[in-house]
């Protein structure tokens, strides 16, 4: 009959026995008040913080004029091209964009453009217009590049 006795001393102490001990308001309190001081102390440090952190800029220099004077600058007009295969690509794509499609070139004014095919075959229609009349005659050259002296009008010395 010893056993029991025996199996309860070899088992440890009764569990029930164990939670009576423990002073559960104790325990919550000290939580309590470790997480309000983490939370004063973290507080306290990020202000310290802050105010180093204004004094500091506070007591910096204004940067030197000569140091901005030295900023890399853009060379002059014209520059080097850093890809010159790859910039003249761009262009002859912008000039196709503007050679090949409709658009207006002054839409206030009504002036637009047409692809340069459709002009063509536009100019092979009608064909050219007839150049205006020209009333002032123009004489020729001679080879040494003057052109002939005019004749002097009659009746006069």
């Amino acid at each position: 009959m010893s056993e029991p006795r025996d199996r309860l001393a070899a088992s440890g102490p009764d569990p029930a026995a164990f939670d009576r001990e423990i002073d559960v308001r104790a325990v919550l309190s000290f939580g309590i008040g470790l997480a309000l001081t983490m939370i004063v102390v973290l507080t306290a440090v990020w202000l310290l913080l802050a105010q180093w952190r204004s004094r500091q800029i506070a007591r910096d220099p204004p940067p030197s004029p000569i140091a901005e004077a030295r900023a890399p600058r853009l060379p002059p007009e014209p520059r080097l091209q850093s890809s010159p295969v790859k910039d003249m690509e761009e262009l002859r794509a912008r000039e196709d964009a503007v050679l090949m499609t409709y658009g207006w070139v002054d839409p206030q004014t009504g002036i637009g453009r047409i692809p340069i095919d459709r002009a063509v075959d536009l100019l092979l229609e009608k064909g050219l217009p007839a150049p205006p009349p020209n009333d002032r005659q123009v004489r020729p050259r001679r080879p040494g590049g003057r052109r002939p002296a005019a004749a002097a009008p009659r009746g006069t010395p």
